[in-house]
């Protein structure tokens, strides 16, 4: 693994070493500049190319203060709880005198995802999703900011804003006991780390009470086919609680039950969107305080642009339900 990320990053030295020639005329002939022949320059960027050579822009922008650019890595445009955490962060940065470049990644941030950040400016990362190994290794050695929020990561040299995946989970499942629950379900969306919490968290606690959980799955791909799979199972198995992702699942479960008006039991979410999108549907739900959650992130990730120190820092925010 670390070969690759050495391979990965190649510096000003690694090319003037293999043309026989200095870092300084390595560096110039990049820059286009008029002391540099035109064969030089031809060597040196055709080398550079071949080696995998990425400018190690931030130093730069760090310096001149050139750059006020915070990417901001999220896989959806959609998700409610990335517009509302975005929201609050947007007006921090705004203050602070910096503005977000939104990329749009599917999968855990890897290095290729933050050499494009950086390459379009960015001074530091804010990510809504996991990161790589190799990402935050290259974030270490090249002295990048980076910043997951929302969620706990599964590396620990990462700093992190989040609210408290398992007290969500509890807090719901405790629910569940106290309304006379017999036969409750999950509803998750894969095997992302987050959904994982959230399930283990559940089905734990409602086993420390002799009671069963059936799992299902949702897909924002096939939105309409997922909740009437769901339905179908809900009946079958005669689930009479249901504990959903997030509230976006939670809402779209309840539109699917009250269609026919036969589900008599209890719809949970998380993340209480309604308390901040009025026009979202309002459903049982549990969370931290997102607004406070977006603030505190870009918060800190300024202040390690602004003072890159390598501290990792955990915040965990406290979760309340909501009826």
């Amino acid at each position: 693994m670390q070969n690759q990320i050495e391979k990965r990053i190649v510096t000003l030295e690694d090319i003037a070493e293999r043309l026989g020639t200095s870092k300084n005329t390595v560096s110039r002939a990049l820059r286009d500049c008029s002391d540099i022949s035109a064969v030089m320059k031809e060597k040196v960027k055709q080398t550079a190319m071949e080696m995998g050579y990425v400018p190690n822009r931030i130093a730069g922008f760090l310096r001149s203060k050139r750059s006020n650019i915070v990417a901001v890595a999220v896989n959806s445009l959609t998700n409610p709880f990335f517009s509302i955490c975005m929201d609050y962060c947007t007006d921090y940065m705004g203050e602070k005198g910096y503005r977000p470049l939104i990329s749009i990644v599917r999968e855990e941030l890897d290095v290729e995802d933050i050499i494009s950040c950086i390459q379009n400016g960015a001074c530091g990362i804010m990510s809504f999703l996991d990161v790589k190994d190799e990402a935050i290794d290259y974030c270490e050695q090249n002295k990048i900011p980076l910043l997951v929020c929302g969620l706990k990561p599964r590396r620990d040299r990462i700093c992190a804003i989040y609210s408290d995946a398992y007290l969500c989970s509890k807090l719901v499942a405790e629910e569940a006991v106290a309304c006379g629950a017999k036969k409750p379900c999950y509803i998750g969306t894969g095997k992302d780390q987050l959904n994982e919490d959230r399930k283990d968290g559940f089905v734990s606690v409602l086993r420390s009470h002799g009671l069963p959980c059936d799992i299902y799955s949702f897909s924002y791909y096939n939105r309409e086919q997922s909740l009437e799979k769901i339905k179908k199972n809900v009946y079958e198995n005669e689930n009479d609680f249901i504990f959903c992702f997030n509230d976006e699942i939670a809402a779209g479960v309840q539109e699917t039950m009250d269609m026919e008006n036969r589900f008599q039991g209890e719809i949970y979410g998380v993340d209480r969107f309604s308390e901040y999108l009025p026009y979202c549907r309002k459903v049982k739900s549990v969370g931290g305080k997102l607004g406070s959650i977006g603030k505190r992130s870009a918060q800190l990730l300024i202040r390690k642009i602004e003072k890159y120190d390598g501290k990792i820092v955990r915040e965990i925010f406290p979760v309340e339900l909501s009826k």
